[in-house]
């Protein structure tokens, strides 16, 4: 799975993870899907309910209605994104949630490192997905 986004967007996700630091950053991703490739083309960034540095959750009610907001606009619901102050990989806690919406796209974005990475869950199984930043203006 390839997942693809503008260097703008990349910056934007870097930009909120470093203002909520060290709260955990958290929101929803909205693009396209083809085949084996996603293109994520909104995030929305969402208050972390918990003001938590080692884990996040989402008002289901807010979920709810930035799902039916961003998909009357004709975006598909990509997956979720939040931030780790040091790594970007899933932790058990993590993973337990990410099996609660298989073939959704997870990005985790380190706060350390300033880097991303991308995962879903199929078939009950971790798969790490490439992430492509379309922009030659990134740093």
């Amino acid at each position: 799975m390839m997942v693809k986004l503008k260097g703008r967007l990349f910056r934007l996700l870097l930009e909120e993870v470093r203002r909520r630091y060290p709260i955990e950053a958290c929101g929803i991703l909205f693009g396209y899907v083809n085949s084996d490739e996603v293109r994520i083309e909104v995030a929305v960034f969402l208050r972390n309910m918990l003001e938590s540095e080692f884990m996040f959750q989402i008002d289901p009610e807010e979920l709810l209605k930035v799902l039916i907001e961003y998909e009357g606009r004709g975006l598909s619901h990509i997956g979720f994104f939040h931030s780790h102050p040091r790594c970007s990989k899933p932790s058990t806690m993590d993973l337990r949630y990410m099996k609660l919406w298989p073939g959704s796209i997870w990005v985790i974005v380190s706060c350390r490192e300033s880097r991303m990475e991308a995962y879903r869950v199929i078939d009950g199984y971790l798969e790490k997905a490439t992430i492509v930043i379309e922009d030659d203006n990134i740093v």
